[in-house]
């Protein structure tokens, strides 16, 4: 697993970029080295597979649900991570 560094998520200066409907979808396979939970996200220009131990997934997890809890009503993140009343 790759752990975040702190950089942009996405190049904001390529306007290229924008939002798109996108589709998440998991599935538990058996490996060699044990079950992994396979999570592929496909938008409209890419589709992406990552293989997640169960530690792997459940950090995956704690990591996605604090910055989505640090998102205001409108989807945007606010200063303090709490969304504004």
């Amino acid at each position: 697993m790759t752990t975040p560094h702190g950089e942009p998520a996405i190049d904001l200066a390529n306007n290229l970029l924008s939002e798109q409907p996108a589709r998440i979808f998991f599935a538990k396979i058996p490996a060699p080295l044990g079950e992994r939970l396979a999570m592929t996200i496909r938008t409209t220009s890419a589709t992406v597979t990552v293989l997640l131990s169960g530690k792997d997934a459940k950090t995956w997890a704690k990591l996605f649900t604090a910055q989505a809890e640090g998102m205001s009503e409108t989807g945007l993140a606010t200063g303090s991570g709490t969304a504004p009343k």
